[in-house]
């Protein structure tokens, strides 16, 4: 009988010995993952920039649009891909676009390209996007639509209104 109670200390040891080491010491490991994923936003060192998409309609109005409304994609890929843009990503690949190569050369380098040199025509595919929802007649249709970049500083949880950019396209 105390052959098998070692048996049985020795495998649960062999199983849950690795497991409270991992809890321990791996925090990327379940559940210490899902707690880094829900803290990570209230990193209060690190600032961040997000975006607002607007639109001016026909009528005179200004409405909020949800680019995951026009993209169809997931919330976050949205938003990486306006970052990607307004960081010119699109321009450091290894296979550049011909038309960015040569929007490049036009600019005199990638070092004299503005920050967000093709959210203009990003911008012109949601409005068409946007627009296509509505009869030509109608007031809901876009004239304008808009990118407005905030910056939070981080450091409190506060000032989340710092405006810092505007992108406009018209339609």
């Amino acid at each position: 009988m105390n052959w098998l109670k070692l048996k049985y200390l020795l495998l649960t040891c062999a199983i849950f010995l690795p497991l409270l080491w991992a809890f321990v010491y791996v925090r990327n490991a379940y559940p210490v993952a899902a707690w880094n994923v829900m803290m990570a936003p209230g990193l209060l060192e690190r600032g961040r920039s997000y975006w607002v998409l607007r639109g001016e309609t026909v009528s005179g109005e200004t409405i909020d649009i949800p680019a995951i409304s026009l993209t169809n994609a997931l919330y976050a890929r949205t938003w990486t891909m306006v970052n990607a843009t307004v960081a010119n990503q699109s321009f450091k690949i290894r296979n550049v676009h011909p038309a960015n190569s040569m929007l490049v050369r036009e600019s005199g380098g990638l070092e004299n390209l503005p920050p967000g040199a093709r959210v203009p025509d990003l911008l012109l595919a949601w409005g068409n996007l946007y627009n296509q929802r509505f009869d030509a007649s109608s007031p809901q249709r876009l004239k304008a639509i808009r990118l407005d970049m905030y910056r939070w500083e981080g450091g409190s949880y506060a000032n989340y209104d710092n405006f810092m950019q505007t992108w406009r396209q018209e339609l």
